[in-house]
């Protein structure tokens, strides 16, 4: 039993050499991607690779937690890739800057899942059409001021992006308060190892939503949309 990762090798059912042969893509290394990255290399997932094409802002550093002030601009994956690797140098992690399109997107190729820890609605699609072409679960996240959501997708099985969001929201700033996005990041990364793992329950067809200024926590039951252009076809 490995020193490093014993605290979560005793939990009943866990199995590290799951986590150790898996391989996981974030897209994105802001709010939601600092969190589930630290705590995905934390836990010893064996082959990370994760994307983002932005330099570190002074504007990020209320919730990018993988950034420091000494950081501002660096492009955000040497930034994040440096104390990654620092904190836990026995596992693969490799970083790109690459700004995430409908073509750029095919360069992530098939790992066991992706983090959706992206900013807008318009990547988030192109996202939801290559995951559910390439039959690739993922996992959904996202926050505004002091409410997050969460919602675990895989293809064909349950509702994809576009079942649930039926137009694509208008870009603006979004308001966050940098503790909810640390909190979704960590969620999406609970969710992963315990897909990886095979232990728990997953939000598969299911969206958690958390309103952290009223404590009010929801759990919708979805469906998938029969007539959705992108898993709603016959198979």
């Amino acid at each position: 039993m490995s020193v490093r990762y014993r605290r979560q090798e005793i939990i009943k059912g866990f199995d590290q050499n799951k986590l150790k042969k898996a391989h996981v893509a974030v897209l994105g290394s802001g709010g939601l991607g600092s969190a589930a990255l630290y705590y995905l290399a934390a836990a010893g997932v064996g082959k990370i690779s994760f994307y983002d094409a932005d330099k570190v802002e002074e504007s990020n550093l209320n919730r990018q937690i993988l950034h420091f002030s000494s950081d501002i601009g660096r492009y955000k994956v040497d930034s994040a890739l440096s104390k990654l690797k620092d904190l836990n140098p026995e596992i693969e992690i490799e970083g790109y800057s690459i700004k995430i399109d409908s073509e750029s997107i095919k360069e992530i190729g098939k790992p066991d899942i992706i983090v959706d820890a992206l900013d807008n609605f318009k990547t988030r699609f192109i996202l939801n059409d290559y995951a559910v072409k390439n039959r690739v679960p993922f996992l959904h996240a996202a926050v505004e001021s002091l409410e997050g959501r969460l919602s675990f997708v895989v293809p064909f099985e349950t509702p994809c992006l576009r079942c649930i969001y039926k137009a694509l929201p208008p870009r603006r700033e979004i308001p966050v308060l940098g503790a909810t996005a640390g909190i979704l990041g960590t969620m999406e990364a609970i969710e992963v190892i315990k897909f990886l793992t095979g232990i728990g329950n997953t939000l598969k067809g299911r969206m958690a939503i958390f309103n952290f200024k009223t404590w009010d926590v929801r759990i919708i039951y979805m469906e998938r949309d029969p007539h959705c252009d992108i898993c709603g076809m016959p198979r």
